[in-house]
């Protein structure tokens, strides 16, 4: 058995996702694997793929139409060996020691880790000049320098204030996070009825929490959220079908409830 697999979904972003393996390649060795998951991306984007020089052999799964966020990451966690699941995002690049302060983490207990997201906008020329150099230190140094924190988190902050540790579960995010494997197979893993963007990762959180697992955040392990377009009207659209399918699943659980209302209209305001 492997210590980590790290599952990475993505769908036509090359430049971003080279980058994102080029950060992971002094990080991966033969206790860890590489999932990428190809959701619908385009043959010229495979093409470009299989010519890039990676210092390891990541795992493919390739769909030829897209799939979603849910099942494309479900598809990663079934053909995961590793013990602990680490979820990565196609546009954010890994901290230096990202896989080892994930592992570390789970030690003497039943967690699930929710790392930091730090937002730099660059254009295409400054990536590409990034991957030709290597990531170096002095690259981290001014992408930390460039960056900030992701824009959600002074909502997440008072949230805590007023509901404590049970909020936890209600902003578990799968762009920087881990579970051991033996609890997401445990708990279904992601429920693919969830389509487009958001509540997914919230969702799962939320059945972790319950069954058991406790919902820690680590600031330490900080990713790098490369901002690109988004189209936020279909974004907010897709975000409020979500979140009443979410809030359906969960009727009962008025505490829960109230979190998750309280957190939307925040974040959505």
């Amino acid at each position: 058995m492997k210590k980590a697999s790290i599952v990475i979904p993505t769908m036509n972003k090359l430049s971003r996702l080279r980058l994102i393996l080029k950060a992971l390649e002094s990080q991966v060795d033969d206790t860890v694997e590489v999932i990428i998951i190809f959701d619908g991306c385009s043959d010229e984007v495979l093409c470009d793929f299989k010519k890039l020089k990676l210092g390891f052999e990541p795992i493919q799964i390739i769909y030829s139409e897209n799939v979603g966020r849910s099942k494309a990451r479900n598809s990663g966690i079934l053909k995961a060996s590793g013990e602990i699941v680490i979820f990565l995002d196609d546009d954010r690049i890994p901290c230096s020691d990202f896989i080892s302060k994930h592992v570390i983490s789970h030690k003497n207990g039943r967690f699930a880790i929710v790392g930091q997201r730090n937002n730099v906008e660059y254009p295409e020329e400054v990536l590409e000049q990034l991957y030709l150099n290597g990531l170096t230190e002095s690259d981290y140094s001014r992408i930390d320098r460039d960056s900030i924190p992701e824009p959600y988190e002074p909502a997440k902050k008072i949230a805590r204030l007023i509901f404590g540790q049970l909020i936890e579960r209600i902003t578990f995010s799968t762009g920087n996070s881990s579970a051991r494997r033996e609890d997401l197979i445990a708990v279904n893993m992601f429920d693919e009825n969830f389509t487009g963007w958001g509540l997914e990762d919230t969702d799962l959180g939320y059945r972790l929490g319950k069954s058991g697992v406790k919902i820690k955040r680590n600031f330490s392990i900080v990713n790098y959220h490369l901002v690109h377009p988004v189209n936020k009207s279909q974004q907010s659209s897709e975000n409020q079908k979500n979140f009443e399918y979410f809030l359906r699943k969960i009727e009962g659980d008025k505490a829960s409830i109230r979190m998750a209302k309280f957190l939307n209209k925040l974040i959505y305001r």
